[in-house]
């Protein structure tokens, strides 16, 4: 492995020439094998009553982004975990035959486990208005299902843990950090620290820079929701990060469209769910001199009606996963409202500001001064949440640059 490093080492140091990478990022995929559920009342139910994913649609909606990263051509696709809905072998095995086909277009693809991808409890089989466990996987089998989807690639991998390192080109690197796949999910292992800080030194002696990446957020992206959303021991990492000045740091995890910066100015990008409307992804340009990132929203309708599919909701599909977005938020907001006039004003107040946060656009979002006060006088977490989100300023959270 030093042999490696070294001619690594002297590769970098002799090449110069300008970047030029076009990376794709997805992460909550939340994909759920056709073979798990014949989309009966048990499901139909669940995913209504649940958080605003397209579930109804997860095949056509991955299958449709496959064919756009195809078109797309970029040098790699990064995707930050969550990869299946409760982590069921059958769906990742059905994904990994449709990465296959990314693979075998030339552009390789690179995975991380999310808090839902492994030993999970609840990955089930949908049948009727019941439903049945099915097997999950352990590291172990993520790691040899998706051999060829990272882990064949890479340079070097942590002994306790699914990351791992992998050049992108002759000067850049990308670091996989997995917090999941470990003893105490959630948390940075100080042997896989210790693992991080290494590669990050073997990088600095080759002159090459470095995207990180996790499926838990390297910062907390709201005032009120960061336990169990932004990794436990975060400011080790950050600090190991700060130390090697690494480009920019990807995650996911919130669903939310979103970006903090620490003190330092490094920026964690959380791109936000493919599953959840706006069902977008992230597209990450890198020259000689900069770096630049903006969101893409997977085109469904486009791609339905090049498969000749009549079904309305895939013809339409952008407004059908807003409105049902719209729906699950309005739902949630009515069950919290415990006294007004108009509950159904003030749910749908804030189904619309959640769907601009969500999808990054809270600039993009007016803010009704008298429906914010009439939150305020309710009670429970919801209105803490809308005033978390109004605090915050209004920013186009689908497009950063920075130089290098």
């Amino acid at each position: 492995m030093k042999k490696l490093f070294l001619s690594l080492a002297l590769l970098c140091s002799m090449s110069f020439a300008a970047l030029g990478e076009t990376l794709i990022t997805a992460t909550d995929l939340h994909y759920l094998a056709p073979s798990l559920t014949d989309h009966g009342a048990f499901f139909n139910q669940l995913i209504e009553n649940s958080d605003g994913k397209t579930m109804a649609y997860s095949d056509e909606l991955m299958d449709a982004f496959v064919d756009q990263v195809i078109s797309r051509k970029p040098d790699a696709l990064i995707l930050s975990g969550d990869l299946t809905f409760n982590g069921e072998y059958e769906s990742h095995e059905a994904l990994v035959q449709k990465l296959n086909r990314i693979n075998a277009a030339g552009i390789p693809v690179f995975v991380l486990p999310g808090n839902h991808d492994l030993n999970n409890r609840s990955a089930v089989r949908f049948e009727g208005d019941a439903y049945e466990h099915v097997s999950s996987v352990t590291g172990e089998e993520f790691a040899a299902l998706y051999h060829a989807h990272g882990y064949d690639r890479a340079l070097a991998k942590d002994e306790r843990s699914l990351s791992y390192v992998a050049a992108l080109s002759d000067r850049l690197w990308l670091l996989m950090i997995d917090v999941n796949a470990v003893t105490q999910p959630g948390s940075v292992p100080s042997e896989t620290l210790a693992w991080i800080a290494d590669q990050l030194e073997q990088a600095k002696r080759s002159g090459c820079r470095v995207i990180a990446v996790s499926h838990q957020n390297l910062l907390n992206h709201s005032s009120l929701i960061s336990t169990g959303f932004t990794i436990d021991n975060a400011e080790a990492l950050l600090a190991l990060e700060t130390e090697w000045p690494v480009l920019c740091h990807l995650s996911g995890h919130i669903h939310m469209q979103h970006m903090a910066k620490s003190a330092s100015g490094l920026c964690d990008i959380a791109t936000s769910s493919l599953a959840v409307s706006p069902n977008q992804y992230g597209v990450l340009m890198l020259s000689s001199d900069k770096a630049a990132y903006r969101t893409e929203p997977v085109d469904v309708s486009s791609w339905a009606a090049a498969q000749g599919l009549d079904d309305p909701q895939l013809l339409h599909f952008s407004d059908y996963a807003s409105q049902f977005f719209r729906t699950t938020c309005i739902r949630q907001a009515l069950q919290s409202i415990q006294k007004d006039d108009a509950p159904e004003q003030l749910a749908d107040f804030f189904a619309e500001i959640n769907a601009a946060y969500f999808a990054g656009r809270m600039d993009a979002c007016p803010i009704d001064a008298q429906m914010a006060a009439r939150w305020r006088q309710q009670t429970g977490f919801l209105p803490r949440y809308i005033e978390s989100i109004l605090l915050e300023t209004p920013k186009n959270a689908c497009e950063w640059t920075s130089g290098m």
